[in-house]
């Protein structure tokens, strides 16, 4: 009766192990198929993600599409001005030595590193407020971004504040 249970037993292991390798060799061989192309050759697979990756390629427009001049707040004055175009049109084209230098110093710079980068489309100036209590102007600027193939609504504000010289320049992004 012990010698009967472990043959039956041997007996499905040794199914299951051919059942296994079978099923490897079948799945290899799927594989292996591969399609020609110009370049070379590509398995069935790389192929079909390639061409959902093209075909689900989002159309986003970036750009700065906001008409400053056009601005008519006594607060936006023309050096603000001036500073946030440089500084939306460095984030658009990714020039990171514009976008740092758009910046009160090199500290506050480093400190805003982070939401540098993306894919955007500033479209307009929402809101323009003082902010009386620190001296300073704050800009909401709105748009779209493209964050992993998805567009999203953006909306950022810039704290400008003048230095002892006048000269104004971002300390803060929120």
């Amino acid at each position: 009766m012990k010698n009967k249970a472990s043959m039956i037993l041997f007996m499905l292991g040794l199914a299951i192990a051919l059942s296994a390798c079978a099923d490897g060799n079948k799945s290899n061989s799927e594989v292996n198929q591969t399609t020609q192309t110009g370049s070379g050759s590509r398995s069935k697979d790389e192929q079909t993600a390639a061409e959902t990756t093209a075909e689900s390629k989002i159309n986003f427009e970036k750009g700065v599409f906001i008409d400053l001049e056009k601005e008519n707040n006594a607060l936006l004055n023309e050096q603000i001005k001036e500073v946030l175009k440089k500084n939306l049109d460095a984030q658009v084209s990714l020039d990171e030595e514009t976008f740092r230098s758009t910046f009160k110093d090199s500290k506050t710079a480093d400190s805003y590193m982070g939401s540098f980068g993306g894919e955007y489309k500033f479209t307009e100036i929402y809101n323009i407020s003082e902010d009386k209590t620190k001296h300073q102007i704050l800009v909401n600027v709105t748009g779209k971004m493209l964050r992993d193939n998805v567009i999203e609504d953006a909306a950022i504000t810039y704290y400008f504040d003048a230095d002892a010289n006048r000269k104004w320049s971002i300390v803060a992004i929120d």
